[in-house]
């Protein structure tokens, strides 16, 4: 018989990247799996299990009104243990896999370790070598990768990353990142190809006369402004340029948008976050995108959109090393300049480096 397979997600990109997992194993008749929502960004994913024609079997609530990191961490601990409890008779994993750096995946691999349940990190091995930038995510990830059995490193860099920090090799699988199999799912499809915008306000858009716009990083609040300054500058010295900024709804970053003079600009498009097709339809036309966001580090190379990536460090130095990406400080001179520049040097020809949408087979390999 298979393992038992408990996938446990919290946020948006999580789902995103674990999606395509499920979907495998649904296509090879594989049924020994359940599905934990924690309820990380529960109102983020509404819309997602629905696209993606997925439920979790468990959900938990682990966010409330004016919590701390410490609170978090603590209730996303105790909720996903009491689950695992509830359910010892029904359905005891084999495996817990979580993806990713967030507080669902750090108190996962803990639950995990604590009931001596293997633990497979999915996108293991990304570092900034800064515990601050981003936070807590960095730390989020170390935790993870102590006590993981198995270790699902998207690159080669992230295989080092693990190695120098003694992780054994025979626990470390290099199989690219799963953001390009669903990337690909929706490519390959042609859903993405014949997807309507659901959001109103992006009916009009023309190809390649696009900039995307995300920012939702803990470390990058008080910097908003500059972001704000940035984007309306180079909105008025380019009135043909349709400038989109689907606001995250941390109240640090969306009142921050929502009370600047943006909202006066007729092509600066301030928008709800995005449903993943609307998103990455955006995505696709944008001529240059603005982000602090990991996945679209990942995804744009495969749309060959250059990136300005709004921190100090990244651990997704792939793209940078090949010239897809560039880091810049967040003031506003440093956004232009560097808007300006990187268009002109950005190559030509190149393969996405996080993937080539074959991971979950790999993955799968490994777990069921």
């Amino acid at each position: 018989m298979s393992k038992k397979i408990l996938f446990i997600v919290g946020t948006r990109p999580e789902l995103i990247k674990v999606f395509p997992i499920i979907n495998c194993l649904k296509d090879k008749g594989n049924t020994n799996y359940r599905l934990v929502s924690t309820g990380q960004h529960k109102s983020l994913l509404k819309k997602y299990w629905t696209l993606f024609d997925i439920k979790p079997d468990y959900e938990l609530e682990i966010i409330h009104e004016g919590q701390d990191l410490s609170s978090l961490t603590a209730k996303a601990i105790l909720e996903i243990n009491k689950l695992l409890i509830k359910i010892k008779n029904e359905f005891w994993p084999d495996i817990i896999v979580s993806q990713g750096d967030t507080t669902t995946v750090m108190a996962s691999s803990l639950v995990a370790y604590y009931n001596e349940i293997s633990f497979a990190h999915v996108e293991a091995g990304l570092r900034s070598f800064n515990l601050k930038h981003p936070f807590p995510e960095e730390f989020n990830r170390r935790i993870s990768s102590i006590v993981a059995d198995y270790h699902f490193a998207p690159t080669r860099v992230s295989e080092r990353n693990l190695l120098n920090e003694g992780i054994s090799q025979g626990k470390i699988f290099v199989v690219g990142n799963t953001v390009i199999d669903t990337l690909n799912y929706f490519i390959n499809s042609s859903k993405l190809e014949n997807h309507q915008f659901v959001e109103n306000k992006l009916s009009e858009l023309n190809n390649d006369h696009c900039v995307l716009i995300t920012c939702h990083r803990r470390e990058n609040h008080l910097l908003i402004n500059e972001l704000i300054e940035a984007i309306e500058s180079l909105a008025i010295s380019e009135p043909n340029t349709s400038f989109i900024w689907p606001v995250h709804p941390n109240p640090n970053v969306y009142n921050a948008v929502l009370n600047s003079t943006l909202k006066t600009l007729e092509n600066v498009i301030i928008v709800e976050p995005l449903d993943y097709l609307d998103l990455l339809k955006v995505l696709s036309m944008s001529k240059i995108v603005l982000t602090d966001s990991g996945g679209i580090q990942e995804e744009a190379p495969t749309f060959k959109v250059p990136v300005l990536v709004l921190r100090e460090t990244t651990e997704r130095p792939e793209a940078v090393e090949l010239g897809l990406a560039r880091l810049i400080e967040i003031n506003k001179e440093s956004i232009i300049k560097n808007y300006n520049s990187f268009l002109k040097e950005y190559p030509k020809t190149f393969e996405n480096p996080y993937g080539d949408g074959e991971s979950c087979g790999r993955i799968i390999e490994q777990i069921s």
